[in-house]
């Protein structure tokens, strides 16, 4: 290719305006060429949902990110998951309005470094539409596809002089925001998500008209509050008949602990921990024994549920992974 052309002495003006317009018309049609007529390009859409292509019942694992900037003991978790039966790690958007690693990066993070599926929480708690889809964009050119959309804790009340909760929207709002941003900007590598299931409602109505709000902005699986009784597996079980179409995780948490036990019932709203359920510790267990009937009782509450449940979340006390595998052992779906 030549990069210089130019003339020598007895080069008119002439001469010179005709090249140059020869020159230009050559290059505009190499950089322009004809078109022909050609079909449009489909858009192959592809399924990065966890769940995507999978028959068996599906395994979630909720891992809490540090509340400092130490993630040895989360990435020494999520590697041991490794080699457990588990579909994807969920990391939480700072729960009880108590600041830790941002769960987008930490996905990230441990994407990055064990190959696992990641499932990061998004509430509305802490920001605005602006702010929301910022962090979905960033998510998707990381390459992560799956979300948890949540309404979001309240900010503690001994804090709320200095620090002030968003709530542009709650979670049905934030679904519509990704099923628009599906259809507008993910078309080819759309974002999968679903929502949480309340089955402690006074008025069971209210939560399934709001699965029925979320189903349609989009959501297809959901998953519950831990579970620790058959009452409780029943209203799910019952909730499930409204929303045939959507996966169901039920929510598992095998207690470490009397003390974990009475925090979980008396501290966590939205968590039912029956009083038969704290009779079955005593103060004086040992850790061993006191994870030992953690484990009882997820397996009791597992098989309750097994007729109708797509899968199992489970959330570990202080990121356990010990009491997951013995949960799992044996386990056949």
């Amino acid at each position: 290719p030549v990069d210089m052309l130019g003339g020598c002495c007895g080069t008119t003006p002439s001469y010179i305006s005709k090249l140059s317009e020869k020159v230009i018309l050559e290059r505009k049609e190499s950089r322009f060429p004809q078109k022909t007529e050609e079909q449009p390009v489909k858009i192959q859409s592809r399924d990065y949902s966890f769940f995507g292509g999978k028959e068996k019942k599906l395994i979630a694992v909720e891992l809490a990110p540090p509340l400092n900037a130490d993630d040895e003991k989360i990435m020494d978790a999520a590697n041991r998951l490794k080699n457990c039966k588990v579909d994807v790690l969920t990391f939480p958007d700072s729960p009880s309005g108590r600041t830790r690693v941002d769960p987008v990066l930490m996905a990230a993070k441990v994407m990055k470094e064990t190959g696992m599926c990641v499932m990061p929480h998004i509430c509305c708690r802490d920001k605005n539409a602006i702010a929301m889809r910022s962090q979905l964009l960033g998510a998707q050119v990381n390459g992560i596809h799956n979300f948890l959309v949540i309404t979001g804790d309240p900010v503690p009340s001994m804090v709320r002089q200095s620090v002030k909760s968003v709530f542009n929207f709650d979670s049905v709002g934030l679904m519509k925001i990704i099923k628009d941003m599906n259809e507008e900007i993910f078309e080819a590598e759309p974002l999968v998500y679903g929502g949480a299931i309340n089955y402690n409602r006074r008025n069971l109505d209210v939560e399934c008209g709001r699965l029925q709000k979320k189903t349609e902005a989009g959501a297809s699986f959901f998953f519950t509050q831990p579970l620790f009784c058959k009452e409780d597996v029943e209203k799910v079980r019952n909730l499930k008949k409204e929303v045939p179409k959507a996966r169901i995780l039920c929510g598992i948490m095998p207690l470490i602990s009397k003390r974990n036990a009475l925090f979980m019932k008396n501290e966590m709203v939205g968590i039912h921990v029956p009083d038969e359920i704290i009779e079955r510790y005593r103060e004086d267990m040992t850790r061993e024994q006191g994870e030992e009937t953690g484990i009882a009782i997820a397996k009791e509450v597992m098989a309750m549920a097994a007729d109708f449940a797509d899968g199992f979340y489970f959330s570990l006390p202080f990121n356990r992974v010990n009491v997951l595998e013995a949960v799992l052992e044996n386990v056949t779906f």
